[in-house]
């Protein structure tokens, strides 16, 4: 008769103690020690953006958008017309991301006198944490609070909200030589010295421009974006640019983030065009100035389940929205 066995995590259908008995023979079930674990747990993102410590709640900076204006004068009657630099003040609200898990002291125990699955307990404890970074890394792009000074919700400002420069690539049209132009573009700017170091974009996208390059017969060269980590890159006025793959930056059948609504059976494949160091994360942290999330032990409940919290109280702004960073919407056929 098989035993049913239920529980807050899942449901145990235990139909027999062993897989097989017959002369000679008694086989019980074993498992390998190893949980097989593919899930993602990171984004290149949150290793490139700095964090900084965040002046408070808001948060404040200046941005300069201007110098005193020069201008050309007749040498013998020198005369000018006052100017001074302008300077607007800018601010953000901190966010705050947290994941719980508790553990019943019971099925502690049980599995500690088991001796096969010894490392369970941290791996939950160390992935407590990963799913605060990893719900960051998804609100990095399509956070969707609206305003940094004036929050609508409780996520982040995502950078497709935040940045306002927006450039095109039609379907047909070189995805490749659309983004040399952009990069072009920024570099061209005469009011603002930037320089843009990487383009991220979606694994899909990254595919599509590897399909042009092919048939193109065009070399990506290969950039370094970390040990041991080696991207290709395209050859801008900026320099060569590493195509930096991010699955969280989406494509879009319908119009979003100020782009037109692409066609039918098309969608819009974002690559963003970052200047990093203009991209900021500042955090809240006390006095120990950690940027990572923080773990905490609450105690035990009333029925010694122990509780473990992660927590993280950070944003990200974008300086310089409309002239340090651009997005690039590339239509092509939804790919499903």
């Amino acid at each position: 008769m098989g035993l049913a066995l239920s529980t807050d995590a899942q449901a145990v259908n235990l139909q027999a103690a062993a897989d097989y008995l017959g002369n000679g023979a008694v086989e019980v079930p074993e498992f390998e020690s190893e949980i097989m674990d593919v899930v993602r747990r990171s984004t290149f993102a949150l290793q490139r953006f700095p964090a900084v410590p965040a002046t408070g709640h808001p948060h404040r900076y200046f941005e300069q958008i201007a110098i005193a204006q020069a201008a050309a004068i007749d040498p013998r009657n020198i005369s000018a017309t006052a100017t001074g630099a302008q300077r607007v003040e800018r601010s953000l609200f901190i966010k705050a991301i947290s994941a719980q898990t508790n553990f019943g002291l019971f099925d502690k125990e049980v599995t500690e006198q088991q001796g096969r699955f010894t490392n369970v307990i941290a791996k939950d404890i160390m992935d407590i944490l990963n799913s605060v970074q990893i719900k960051s890394a998804k609100m990095i792009w399509t956070g969707t609070d609206t305003s940094l000074t004036a929050p609508t919700t409780l996520e982040y400002m995502g950078l497709l909200t935040q940045i306002t420069s927006h450039a095109t690539i039609a379907l047909g049209a070189s995805i490749i030589d659309g983004l040399k132009t952009a990069v072009a573009k920024m570099m061209a700017d005469t009011s603002f010295d930037v320089t843009p170091t990487a383009i991220y974009i979606n694994p899909l996208l990254g595919d599509l421009i590897d399909q042009e390059a092919k048939a193109a017969s065009l070399s990506l060269k290969e950039v370094n974006i970390a040990v041991g980590v080696t991207v290709s890159g395209i050859n801008t006025q900026a320099g060569i640019l590493p195509l930096i793959m991010d699955p969280y930056i989406p494509q879009d059948a319908v119009g979003a983030y100020g782009f037109a609504d692409p066609t039918a059976g098309n969608s819009n494949f974002f690559a963003v065009i970052l200047s990093e160091k203009m991209i900021e994360r500042p955090v809240i942290s006390g006095a120990t100035h950690n940027p990572n999330p923080r773990l905490f032990q609450l105690g035990l409940l009333g029925n010694l389940s122990g509780q473990f919290v992660g927590l993280k109280f950070d944003h990200l702004v974008a300086k310089g929205p409309s002239y340090a960073h651009k997005i690039v919407a590339v239509v092509r056929p939804t790919i499903s």
